[in-house]
């Protein structure tokens, strides 16, 4: 008698979504997500996939939806908490985040994705306005209007989503400080 193999463990439905948002931030293209390279990710059989999704289509719709209500959401709540609700020390977290995890590059697959899809479209859009509220209450946070707070807040965001596009093009430094640099502006 051999060893009896070891089982499996089932997945949560927010890890499958999880590790799907992983991939396509690892691989920039959304056709890299496919069944099997998200089992193997997570060292699952499909059974365990199929447990909390009929298909593709399924965890695509689930993984569209998180991200861009939840997730968003989550991200703005984590960046709050460790500001302790101040301003200037919220922005400084958002930069960081931008800079140092892998979320503009999932923020550019989800962006070109949304060119060829009317769901993840309507999602960006939906992340985008919770982006854009988060925004907007900092800058009022720090003594702004609710207009010029809006146009600092559409500004910054407009940095934040074309500095991954131009990242090809030299910095007067590193990208790190040309990214505090426009938010120390916008700031003042």
């Amino acid at each position: 008698m051999g060893d009896p193999q070891p089982q499996k463990s089932r997945k949560s439905k927010t890890q499958f979504i999880h590790a799907a948002l992983e991939i396509l931030a690892n691989e920039g293209n959304v056709k890299a997500l496919t069944i099997d390279s998200l089992c193997q990710q997570l060292g699952v059989s499909k059974g365990s996939f199929y447990w909390h999704f009929k298909g593709r289509a399924k965890l695509i719709e689930a993984l569209v939806a998180f991200w861009a209500d939840e997730f968003q959401q989550s991200i703005h709540q984590r960046i709050r908490q460790s500001a302790h609700d101040e301003p200037e020390r919220a922005f400084e977290e958002l930069i960081s985040f931008w800079l140092s995890s892998n979320f503009s590059r999932l923020d550019q697959v989800m962006r070109n994705w949304a060119r060829e899809e009317d769901a993840v479209a309507a999602a960006v859009h939906h992340a985008d306005q919770l982006l854009m509220n988060f925004v907007v209450q900092l800058f009022v946070a720090m003594g702004h209007d609710k207009t010029e707070a809006h146009h600092r807040a559409r500004l910054l965001i407009a940095v934040g989503i074309a500095e991954p596009q131009i990242q090809h093009l030299p910095h007067a430094g590193s990208a790190d400080e040309a990214a505090r640099w426009v938010a120390a502006k916008l700031l003042l």
